[in-house]
This record gives structure tokens, sequence and C-alpha cells, in this order.
């Protein structure tokens, strides 16, 4: 028997419309406080290093430090989805074996893209085109940022736990504390030890550790529901081991996939004038609240298409699919206005007033934003029903459709579009993001008309089979 406490929520019934709202809310603040963690990274290097390499030597590793960190949050995303389901159909003792295996996993995972990314740190950001002046700067930052990612693992995957059951507000209220920490100790590495890079970086995996050792004590308080963590429980499930990475391990591809074609997008700005590398960090950070408000839908409704797929209601499964899709669109396109409508005065807050350059790295952001944003909704449409897919358990179809749409298009845009004489500029680059946004949710949307009625079917052929 499955047993709720007073945060934990079953999608599986009652109204969906106002559920998916309110357990969104949590998840975007959520996400928007782990978008702070860099934010208050480059803002302080920006403002009060005295450097004024500091900041495109942090903004140099942002892709390539997402790509390992963001394989492992997808193969939490497959965590996801199979506890969501256990739990919708019910099954106590396969919600205990995936949150014990999830866990154990992330751990062991985490150590070993840690070392994998200090290994490759520096030729990885050579290969990619930084700036020789900025190098030593962005290997020393991903090397500190890598020592972190075993308790971004263990976080995510165990957040993900808790998501599953309905409750978004714990691990918003575990990233306020760990986020205002990041943001003083960033404050007191760089002012007052004269740290810069390494000091905002050591400041960020510090927040990492104790949001990782808050979520572990969180779900070991638990330990009386299936969901609960029992240390001496800790340990690899291989059958549900396997069933994650049927799950995880495409979700992770897919997320990756995104970074790998951003690392392609990385090495074309990087052809540009330093001042457009300083500027496309500005623009990634300010624009990373709303991507990460609209990818909080995605979120969510992998945990209520999971939930209600486990408790076979297809009904359910499309309601929440519409509903996502209309909100995510509305939340999209407002968040973007308004940053745009603000979007000098916040891209200002990264760069030194005393810069000469100030004003055009300033005007450059804005332009990137202005690009990127217009059109972000169409993220958030691509997110729901690429999260809606892989909830319905086709991570893998999901997956070739992100390869094709995101890093593909991206990719053939880069290399023969973007070098044309009208293309070669910051618009003719940055337009590709809303156009393979855009691509990737009809092939998505695609994908989802065929699940959902194959599910049907296979429903109503149990039905008549009964």
């Amino acid at each position: 028997m499955i047993s709720k406490n007073k945060r934990s929520r079953d999608f599986t019934e009652g109204p969906i419309f106002f559920k998916i709202l309110l357990f969104v809310l949590p998840i975007t603040l959520t996400g928007i406080l782990q978008v702070l963690y860099n934010t208050a990274d480059n803002v302080v290097v920006g403002r009060f290093s005295g450097d004024e390499l500091a900041l495109a030597a942090v903004g140099s590793t942002t892709y390539l430090t997402g790509l390992v960190t963001n394989f492992l949050i997808g193969i939490a995303a497959g965590s996801n989805v199979v506890v969501s389901r256990a739990i919708g159909a019910k099954d106590a003792e396969r919600v205990g074996n995936a949150v014990h295996t999830s866990l154990t996993f992330a751990f062991l995972g985490g150590i070993a893209f840690m070392a994998l990314g200090l290994i490759i740190s520096r030729p990885a950001l050579a290969f990619i085109g930084t700036k020789p002046e900025v190098l030593d700067k962005a290997v020393m930052y991903m090397r500190i940022i890598c020592l972190g990612i075993p308790a971004s693992a263990v976080y995510n995957f165990g957040a993900g736990v808790v998501r599953s059951t309905g409750d978004s507000r714990t691990p918003l209220l575990i990233l306020s504390v760990s986020g205002i920490i990041n943001v003083l100790l960033n404050l007191v590495f760089v002012l007052v030890f004269n740290m810069t890079v390494a000091g905002v970086a050591t400041a960020t995996i510090i927040a990492q550790y104790i949001s990782a050792v808050r979520v572990i004590c969180v779900l070991i308080k638990k330990k009386n529901e299936c969901y609960g963590l029992r240390l001496n429980k800790l340990g690899i499930n291989k059958e549900m081991l396997l069933s994650i990475l049927r799950f995880g391990v495409p979700t992770g591809i897919q997320s990756s996939l995104f970074s790998i074609s951003n690392v392609t997008m990385a090495s074309a700005v990087n052809t540009m004038p330093t001042l457009v590398v300083s500027a496309k960090t500005i623009s990634t950070n300010i624009e990373s609240i709303s991507n990460t408000a609209v990818g909080s839908f995605g979120t969510a409704t992998v945990t209520f298409v999971g939930q209600n797929y486990g408790a076979k209601k297809p009904d359910r499964i499309k309601k929440a699919v519409l509903y996502s899709v209309l909100q995510v669109f509305i939340c999209g396109f407002t968040i973007s206005q308004i940053i745009l409508l603000f979007g000098d005065k916040l891209a200002s807050n990264f760069v030194d007033a005393a810069n000469p350059n100030a004003d055009q790295i300033i005007g450059y952001a804005v332009q990137i934003m202005t690009v990127c944003l217009t059109a972000n909704f169409l993220n958030g449409i691509q997110q729901v029903l690429s999260a809606s897919v892989r909830g319905m358990g086709y991570s893998v179809t999901s997956m070739i459709m992100s390869l094709s749409g995101a890093c593909v298009f991206r990719i053939l845009w880069v290399s023969f579009v973007f070098p044309l004489e009208k293309m070669n500029n910051i618009f003719g680059l940055h337009i590709v993001y809303p156009l393979s946004w855009g691509l990737t949710a009809l092939l998505q949307l695609s994908v989802l008309t065929v699940a959902y009625r194959r599910f049907k079917k296979k429903l109503a052929t149990e039905q008549m089979t009964e």
C-alpha cells in the first residue's frame, strides 16, 4: 500500500488543470534557483572581480559542463518515469527498489563523470575554440565545477524521487537555502579572498553538496514511506537498473544532444569578437530564466503522464498534455516579453560600468536575447511533448526526434547556412534556436499521437480479454 504525506499528490484522480499549475510552480522556482548558481557566478566575476577576462572564461565552460551534467540529469528523469509509474500502479515494492537503485547509481555515476570531466577539461575547451587568453581560467573553473558533479547527480536523482510523489515544494526549499549560501560564498571568496574564477566555482560546488546532503536527509526521514531511503538497502537491483536505464539513457542522450548542438553553437560564437562571447554569456544566463520556466512544465508532465500510464487512464494523459501545452505557451510568451522589456537593464548587471566596452557588450546581448526569446514558448511546447513521449515509454523514439530536430538541424545550420555572407552575424546564428524548437515539436507530436493510440488500443484489448 502506498501512503501519501501531506505534500505528496496523487495525479491519477481529481482536477488536472490546477494540479499541474500548483505542481509546476515550485519546480519553476527551484529551477530558477539552480540557474542563479551560474548567474551569481557571472554577476560576481563580471562586476566585482576586476578581471575583464573572467566573465568570458566562465561562459566558455557552460556548454561543456552542461554536456556532462545533463546526461546524468537525463538518467534521473528515467528514474522519475519508473517511480511515477510504480506509484500510479500502487506498487510499493517496486517504488522502494527504484529509489535505492537510483540513488546508488547516482553516486557511482557522479564519481565516474567527475573523473571524465577532470580529464577532458583542457582538450575539450581547446577543441571548441576557447580564446587562448581565457583558456587557463576556463580550465580552472571547469575542473572545480567537475568536483561537484557527484553532488549534482545525487541531488537531481533524489529531487526526482521526491517530485515523483507529487511533492515539488521540498526541492524548492532545499535549493532556497543552498542558493543563498552560494551567493554569499561568491561574494566572500571574490571580494574578501580575491579568488575570482576559482572563488565562484568553489562557492557553487559547496552549495551543490549542501543540496545533496539535504535531499538525502529528507528521504531518510521518509523511511516509513515506500519511497523513503534506508541506508542499509542501498545497492543495485539489476532488473530495476535496466528499467531505469531503458528510460534514462535515451533521455540522458537527448539532453546531451542539446548540449552537443550548443557546443557547436559555442564554436560558432567563438569565431566572433571576444565582446560577442561575453555578450553570449550574459544572454545565456538571462535566457535561462525563461528556459527554466518552460522546461519545468516538461518535468511536471512526465510525472503526470507516468502516474496515469501506470494507472491505465489515457483520458487523463490526453488532458494533462493539452493543459500543459496551453500553460507553457502562456508562461513562455509572458516571461520572455517581460525579460525583453528590461533586457538592457538586466544585461547591465553583468558588466562593470567602468568597462569601456560595456555598452557594446550589452547591445550584443540584447540582440541575442531578442532572437532567442521571442519564440521561446516553442521551446516549452517541444519539451512538454518530449516529456509526454518519455512518460508513455518511448524514450528512444523521443531521443531520435530530438536528435533530428535539434542536434542534426543545428549542426547543419552552423555548417552550411551560418557561413553565408548574409547570415554570418548574430541573427543568422541564433535564429536556428526557434526554428529547431518548432521542428522538434512537430516531430514529437507525431510520435505522441501514435504512442497514445497504441496505448488506448492495448487497454481495449486487455479489457476484451478480461
